[in-house]
């Protein structure tokens, strides 16, 4: 610390402590005594609007709002609201199902029914609680089957619907074996051709032809049944 910082810090110093003794002296004068709190006055009692009534309001007698109820302010035309009759609602009938049961998936925790809208002629897979799309939103899916499902309207009719089987395929009667007839006297016999198999089994390439439907309607479930869980696991 030089010379001048010192000077300085002294000057301050003793400015504070003249203040402060000049202070004591205008104390010690009497300055300041003339000032005190103001004597405590009853505040007047409130009248008017700030009033507080401790008294229980008491409303008119109701004959004194008759003219109210006649005349209501809040309609346009000061004319009494007509009292309606409440009224069932009523709903618009069911259109009729129609619709084909397609395919079913059953598991221990997942059930799924696939069907066919038959005048859109479009595929939609549903599970328990999901109604039908367009104009027959109003049947629900209510319980899946082994091999048919219950919908129900909100008349609380219900319908069932078989799952559609490929047509059995068999052999028509004309196809069946038939003994040929006696050879004429006199001809050379002919070798009788191998025996045919069960006549109730169906022929080698229509056998295969059902096993390939079969096989590409088990496909088309399984990739309906895999969208359906992918969306809804998008929409959790």
């Amino acid at each position: 610390m030089n010379a001048r910082t010192a000077r300085l810090i002294t000057l301050s110093l003793a400015g504070v402590c003249g203040t402060m003794g000049l202070a004591g002296v205008l104390a010690w004068m009497g300055a300041g005594r003339g000032y005190g709190w103001l004597p405590e006055v009853e505040a007047p009692p409130v009248t008017g609007v700030g009033r507080i009534d401790t008294e229980a309001v008491v409303m008119p007698p109701d004959s004194e709002f008759a003219e109210v109820r006649q005349r209501p302010i809040f309609n346009d035309d000061r004319k009494p609201t007509p009292i309606v009759d409440d009224k069932p609602i009523e709903t618009a009938p069911t259109a009729p199902l129609n619709i084909t049961l397609t395919g079913i998936v059953m598991t221990p925790d997942f059930k799924l029914a696939m069907v066919r809208d038959n005048a859109k002629n479009e595929g939609v897979s549903l599970r328990i609680g999901m109604p039908l799309p367009g104009e027959q939103q109003g049947w629900t899916l209510a319980e899946i089957r082994a091999r048919s499902v219950v919908f129900k309207n909100p008349q609380d009719e219900a319908s069932e619907v078989e799952l559609e089987v490929a047509p059995g395929l068999s052999v028509p009667p004309s196809a069946r074996a038939v003994p040929p007839p006696p050879p004429p006297p006199g001809a050379v016999p002919v070798p009788a051709p191998p025996a045919a198999s069960d006549p109730g089994q169906p022929p080698p390439d229509r056998a295969a032809e059902l096993q390939r439907r079969i096989e590409e309607r088990r496909r088309e479930m399984r990739e309906q049944a895999e969208k359906l869980r992918e969306q809804q696991e998008q929409v959790k």
